[in-house]
């Protein structure tokens, strides 16, 4: 009886990859596919949606020989670049980027190999390529239909309640509710639920320390360089400096009140970890009437989301938490700002017209290293009605 592989199955070497052809093994399922060369850019994308939704292994540098029902090695020649294109064209062919990664294996023919291209099963599958929804059938990709596109789209909106209530709990504990300023709201979730995720943060005799030297140096050089002087808008994450508890977290900020400091709104910003595996965070200024004009900061907001996705992957491997994350911002007393320029002090855009901004989203772990597409998903869209979205760009994306 010829050896089943295993759906999970990748090659370590050609010699492995020779003895599952050799054997029979190999064959092309609804989790693995066999492709001869890469393919152009529109039909890569379709390949790779295609295995979004379960997840799934295609192998360039196999070809099938019909005739004779099995697959044999047909190594692929190395040219610059052959790595880097499959995630560059998933990242901007698919809708919703798509995150793979690409491995090469070294075949005994010089200058040769094979590309392992591995599409993990995405939380934020169906993606669209090619103006079309892609799953799989038994050996080869398939166009869904509309019905079983509603159906994925309705189920992964609906698994997001948990995060969406999350948030909109933390909007109702606001500081400062009747505030005059726009507030910034940021809640995670790990999507797959672990008790005592950081225990060993609320453990802690004094956890400020730790959270001050995770705010310190979780932040991305990336993201602190892309962001250029919106990371300099106060408040800043310099200035988390007093530690504090709450129920069933910890946390850090840059102002606690006492009875002889009273907490200002608009240099608030608050961190928080707790056990349960929910970080937060929040800030009391977002905008703030200048001369006037009620600005918002839309850089800073960019910044501040994507820093904290910086925090959340620091925080994933810190806990050994390789799942994806649920995601929610909201940005409450919106109603009238408009987009801040800060080298001219104008204002270019058009006012907001809604007193509130919510958005949420999965994000992969995979995307949280590189968390341009997660940060535009939320906080995009309120950035283009504002008008200044192209301003912004560097943080709302990681091209190659």
């Amino acid at each position: 009886m010829d050896r089943v592989l295993p759906p999970t199955w990748r090659p370590s070497s050609e010699a492995e990859l020779e003895a599952a052809l050799n054997e029979g093994a190999f064959t092309e399922t609804p989790k693995r596919e066999a492709k001869q060369q890469l393919r152009g850019s529109k039909d890569q994308a379709k390949d790779m949606a295609s295995f979004a939704i379960d997840g799934g292994l295609i192998v360039v540098g196999v070809r099938e020989v019909k005739a004779e029902g099995r697959f044999e090695l047909a190594p692929v020649e190395w040219v610059d670049q052959i790595l880097e294109t499959p995630a560059r064209i998933a990242a901007s062919s698919c809708d919703p980027p798509l995150q793979v990664s690409v491995e090469w294996l070294e075949s005994e023919l010089p200058g040769h190999g094979y590309l392992l291209i591995e599409v993990p099963a995405s939380p934020l599958a169906p993606h669209m390529a090619g103006g079309a929804y892609y799953g799989r059938g038994d050996r080869e990709k398939r166009r869904l239909p509309d019905t079983e596109v509603e159906r994925l789209i309705r189920a992964r909106d609906t698994s997001l309640d948990v995060v969406r209530t999350a948030l909109r709990e933390q909007v109702e504990k606001d500081p400062f509710p009747e505030g005059a300023l726009a507030h910034l709201h940021v809640v995670a979730l790990p999507s797959r639920r672990i008790p005592g995720m950081f225990k060993a943060w609320t453990a802690a005799e004094d956890a400020r320390p730790l959270l001050f030297d995770l705010v310190r140096d979780g932040v991305s050089s990336r993201t602190r360089e892309r962001a250029g002087t919106a990371a300099r808008v106060s408040p800043v994450f310099g200035e988390l400096v007093s530690g504090f508890r709450t129920a069933g977290g910890v946390g850090i900020a840059s102002q606690l009140s006492t009875s002889s400091v009273v907490v200002l709104e608009e240099r608030d910003l608050r961190f928080v970890v707790r056990e349960r595996g929910e970080v937060s965070l929040y800030c009391g200024r977002a905008a703030d009437r200048l001369e006037g004009r009620y600005l918002f900061f839309d850089g800073t907001l960019a910044f501040r989301v994507r820093a904290f996705l910086d925090l959340v992957a620091s925080l994933s491997e810190d806990a050994g938490y390789g799942g994806s994350w649920d995601v929610g911002v909201a940005v409450t007393n919106t109603h009238g700002v408009s987009s801040w320029n800060g080298e001219r002090g104008s204002s270019p855009g058009s006012e907001y017209d809604a007193e509130r901004y919510e958005q949420v989203t999965r994000v992969p772990q995979l995307e949280l290293e590189k968390p341009g597409s997660a940060t535009d998903r939320l906080v995009g869209e309120l950035l283009r009605s504002l008008g200044n979205a192209s301003a912004h760009t560097d943080l709302l994306t990681d091209p190659e």
